[in-house]
């Protein structure tokens, strides 16, 4: 089909937080951006530069507040340097503290990411590749002073750039079959389509002239009713001028470990459905779950049955 959206984007997850490393160097991440450019990826995202202790180069921001680990490797230079190399737009995720915003302190979140923005774009703005930032704080609703903090970052990066931003929310569509939470966050409940998009209709509204771009991840709904809340969200993000992006998550949420590649039924399903509401498919993550170098047997799997499919179109 001549407009049929392909999976055109990923996030690059070189903290991993609930995956397991793939313990990649230059070489094999060298190859694996050759895979990007072969299989249609324009766009890679770094998800969060820094993570509690940890930071994807020695971030002397990261280090004053935190003693870090040593990153023996800038990751965020290879990664730019690889995204000019072939050619791919890189969005630059910025530090997740994984404590302060979850408490409710935004302004600690904020003071910590207001320096490291600056650090960032003292380092790695001179490069042609840099085409965006992403904001690494996921949320499905208005709760953790969400709100306050992401306008907050995204008034910081406007005030030294001019590059667009893009966010990646959850929706509190199903519980986990396994351990009846709704996707480990504990104390949530589910959320009907309409209450989810009442929330996003405030978040949305304060977002606007901020926030460019928005891909939620697929995964967290329902898959039968995943048509309905694209749909509805697609509704709230032109009303608010904002261009919605889908994130179909390449890894599976329903098995009891913690995460293996999506079957491919799922992934199909997913990204069919998504087709007439979004401008734009990304995905987390294609290195780890969809790769034909991955180190899981069943994402080359994956990948083998998505190159058939996306060969088809």
């Amino acid at each position: 089909m001549k407009d049929y959206k392909i999976i055109s984007g990923t996030f690059l997850d070189e903290i991993t937080y609930d995956i397991p490393a793939h313990n990649w160097g230059a070489a094999e991440w060298e190859t694996e951006f050759q895979t990007f450019k072969c299989v249609g990826i324009d766009t890679v995202i770094i998800i969060r530069a820094g993570l509690g202790n940890k930071c994807i180069f020695n971030s002397r921001v990261i280090d004053s507040y935190t003693k870090t680990m040593n990153p023996y490797i800038d990751h965020a230079k290879m990664f730019l340097e690889l995204s000019e190399k072939y050619g791919l737009k890189l969005y630059f995720g910025l530090y997740d503290s994984g404590y302060h915003w979850l408490k409710n302190d935004w302004k600690k979140e904020f003071e910590i990411n207001s320096a490291f923005i600056e650090e960032v774009a003292e380092k790695y703005s001179g490069y042609q590749a840099f085409k965006g930032w992403y904001l690494p704080h996921e949320t499905g609703d208005t709760g953790n002073r969400i709100i306050t903090l992401n306008t907050n970052l995204a008034q910081k990066i406007k005030e030294i750039s001019d590059l667009p931003i893009l966010v990646s929310p959850f929706i509190y569509g199903r519980e986990n079959p396994y351990d009846g939470v709704v996707y480990g966050r504990s104390g949530m409940s589910t959320r009907s389509v309409d209450e989810h998009l009442r929330q996003w209709d405030e978040i949305f509204a304060a977002y606007s002239g901020l926030i460019d771009f928005a891909a939620f991840q697929d995964g967290t709904s329902d898959f039968m009713e995943l048509k309905e809340y694209t749909s509805g969200l697609k509704s709230l993000a032109d009303k608010y001028g904002i261009a919605l992006w889908s994130n179909v998550e390449s890894f599976d949420r329903d098995m009891p470990i913690k995460f293996p590649p999506i079957e491919w039924r799922k992934l199909l399903y997913k990204m069919d459905v998504v087709q007439p509401y979004v401008e734009k498919l990304i995905t987390f993550e294609f290195s780890h779950f969809m790769s034909p170098n991955s180190v899981w047997g069943s994402a080359r799997n994956l990948f083998k049955r998505y190159e058939e499919h996306i060969g088809n179109q």
